[in-house]
């Protein structure tokens, strides 16, 4: 039945049309009306889904084209990464050279390192003690081990040779000392001792000597133990050691 209709509606179309083309367009009644209505829209729908079908096939093919570049890319990007690895040296076999090279130690005495000129230095001995200086003298002030250690005093006799007096300031040559204790380095403890040796500030009268120390602490059972001593005098890129037995 709808063929039929819609064959109808055509024909009626047709005959509109083709009369459009006279001078006069031909009377149609209410129920031909609606038959050529019906057609024509029919008509239009069924053209219009052509279009958007056709859209919708031209949208998948232009969205298709960046997927295949985007793997392009992709692939090169791959390759140039590959590149990059492959360019990258192998660290495993570059030789490393160490350009540091041991300090050489100077082979010279106290008094020349501290380029005091007139004034030579002594050592006299070394004592063991819990406490510096022993109660009685003129000290203001006194220094006392930790527990389980002793405190082994180095001295020395700092003498003027020549035949004025001479002022002999230590403390601001900025030289550091540590004490060898059987090849083991030790740092000399900073004092306020007015006669500790690196820190020392007086005036030698003429041929006129003064006893100064260096100070360190040892474990109390190495106190017997002890075969060999030096003072070890480091400033800036300079160092020495000067054994004293």
């Amino acid at each position: 039945m709808k063929k039929k209709v819609t064959g109808a509606a055509a024909v009626l179309l047709s005959a509109a049309i083709t009369a459009g083309c006279g001078n006069e367009i031909p009377e149609l009644n209410e129920q031909q009306q609606e038959l050529v209505v019906e057609y024509a829209a029919s008509q239009l729908l069924k053209y219009d889904a052509n279009h958007e079908e056709k859209l919708v096939e031209l949208t998948l093919e232009e969205e298709a084209v960046p997927e295949e570049g985007g793997e392009e890319a992709a692939m090169e990007e791959e390759v140039n990464t590959e590149e990059e690895i492959q360019d990258v040296p192998d660290t495993e076999d570059v030789p490393v050279i160490d350009n540091t090279q041991e300090q050489q130690y100077e082979n010279v005495s106290i008094e020349e390192f501290l380029n005091l000129s007139s004034v030579r230095m002594t050592y006299t001995g070394y004592e063991t003690s819990s406490v510096y200086p022993e109660q009685g003298e003129e000290f203001y002030f006194v220094m006392n081990a930790t527990e389980g250690n002793e405190l082994l005093i180095l001295k020395f006799l700092a003498e003027n040779l020549s035949g004025t007096e001479m002022p002999l300031d230590i403390s601001q040559s900025g030289t550091r000392f540590k004490i060898s204790v059987n090849g083991q380095e030790k740092n000399a403890l900073t004092t306020m001792l007015v006669n500790d040796l690196a820190y020392f500030q007086g005036t030698l009268s003429p041929a006129e000597g003064t006893e100064l120390v260096l100070i360190c602490e040892i474990p109390r059972e190495e106190v017997s133990g002890i075969a060999s001593l030096g003072v070890i005098m480091k400033n800036g890129d300079r160092i020495a050691a000067v054994p004293l037995f």
